[in-house]
Formats: C-alpha cells, structure tokens, sequence
C-alpha cells in the first residue's frame, strides 16, 4: 500500500496553486508597449524577407551556384555570368553609380619565377565589380609596374589576396592568373 504523507500533499497543493497563478497572472496582464522600429533594430531593412506571417522566410530568392557557368578549372566563372547576364551586381548597397570610368587596359606583370608564366590583369573584368577607388591608391598604384606585388604578400592577404581567396575566386590554382605563355629564352645547349 502506497503511503502519503502530508508533506507530499502539502507540496502537491503548492505546486497546482502556483500553477493556478501563474495562468491567471499572465492573461491579465496588458499588452506590451510597441518598441518603435529604428533602421538598426529593423530587421526588415537588412534585406531579409518574411512570410505572410512575419517570421524571416529562409528560402532562396537567388540562384544556386550549381547554376552558374564555370571555367575550365571548374570554379564559378564570375564574369561569365556577369556578361551573360546570369548575375547583375549593384555599384553600392545604397543602388546608386559609385563609378563611371571604365578603364579597360589589361596590365602584363611579370613573373619573377622562370618557371611560372606572367599574369595578365584584365581591368575590364574588375571595373564590372569595382570602382577604381577601392584599389587604387590604397593598394596599388596607378601606375603599371609601380608596385611591387609578391606571392607571398598575395597569400597574406595584400595586393590581389584583399579579394581573391576571400569574396573573389580562391589563389590554389595558380594558372588562373599566371595564365601568359613567357618568352622562351634560348639556353646554351648542355652538349660538350
């Protein structure tokens, strides 16, 4: 047989009356005040959409990245895809011209390795996506061959590597910007 105590019954007797109260406490409470919305505590200005409902809508509204061509190495071919007009970037957040000189010179750089081939710089393909601002002075200057550019600081994030490897496609194959055949010097035959 099963005893129990008046202690048990005591604390079960508290337990539903706090139970009681809490219910009833919450019903009669008022409203809470409206927090007025600032465009730092609206979400909605972050550029998250919402359902009918009002709860931020995950789905996609942008193409996956299966869908976009590639280049011969297999990485997203960004400027392919601006060109054939899968994509169309704003100049800035805000939508207005940031730039509106399109410089479209390639720059040669040199290798400074024999063995590596020399980069071609496509400026047309940088001037789709920024403005001249946004490299020059700061990181390069205007001027070809007038800053000097390593792999190393590449890695490191300087130069070429401020985008690529980060927002821009990765730095791990190297023939995607060491991409000039180099002038093939003539060697002294190794023949006695």
């Amino acid at each position: 047989m099963v005893r129990v105590s008046t202690k048990h019954i005591f604390i079960s007797f508290l337990f539903i009356l706090t139970i009681f109260f809490i219910g009833t406490n919450a019903n009669s409470e008022s409203p809470a005040k409206e927090v007025k919305q600032s465009v730092f505590t609206d979400r909605r200005t972050w550029g998250l959409k919402y359902d009918k409902h009002g709860i931020i809508d995950p789905t996609p509204d942008v193409k996956t990245l299966r869908f976009l061509p590639r280049d011969s190495y297999n990485f997203v071919d960004w400027a392919k895809a601006l060109s054939d007009g899968i994509i169309a970037p704003l100049d800035s957040i805000a939508g207005e011209e940031d730039h509106v000189v399109q410089f479209s010179k390639d720059i040669v750089i040199k290798s400074k390795m024999d063995f590596m081939p020399d980069v071609l710089f496509p400026h047309n393909v940088h001037n789709f996506w920024l403005s001249c601002n946004n490299c020059h002075p700061k990181f390069f200057e205007a001027k070809a061959g007038a800053t000097p550019i390593s792999m190393a600081g590449i890695w490191n994030g300087e130069f070429c590597g401020r985008c690529h490897d980060k927002v821009a496609f990765p730095l791990r194959n190297c023939f995607k910007c060491h991409s000039l055949k180099r002038e093939i010097k003539d060697t002294p035959s190794l023949k006695p």
